[in-house]
């Protein structure tokens, strides 16, 4: 990956990661990064979460920002949807309107 990577936005209630794998069919392996402030010390700590999301078309690529929504349990750990393609990690436009499910 470059070294210039675009920072993800903090959103409340949104699920904004990078994709870090996919090597599975139709589904994109995604690092939700959270950040918070520790209740003892004060400082804010940033911990990351790897998600599952459903990708039925195949249009993630690996670095490509997303955005997730949640939906109902799809397998044993996938139970959100990648509702769309915020940043391409090679710098192509993602697919505007994104398709739907």
């Amino acid at each position: 990956m470059p070294q210039h990577l675009p920072r993800i936005r903090y959103m409340l209630g949104e699920l904004v990661g990078r994709v870090t794998s996919v090597a599975n069919n139709k589904t994109a392996v995604v690092q939700v990064p959270r950040l918070f402030r520790d209740p003892k010390v004060g400082k804010d700590v940033r911990r990351r979460t790897k998600m599952w999301a459903h990708d039925e078309f195949n249009l993630c690529a690996l670095g490509d920002i997303v955005r997730l929504e949640p939906s109902r349990a799809l397998s044993k750990k996938k139970a959100h949807i990648v509702a769309e393609i915020i940043h391409k990690e090679n710098g192509s436009t993602p697919p505007t309107p994104f398709p739907s499910r």
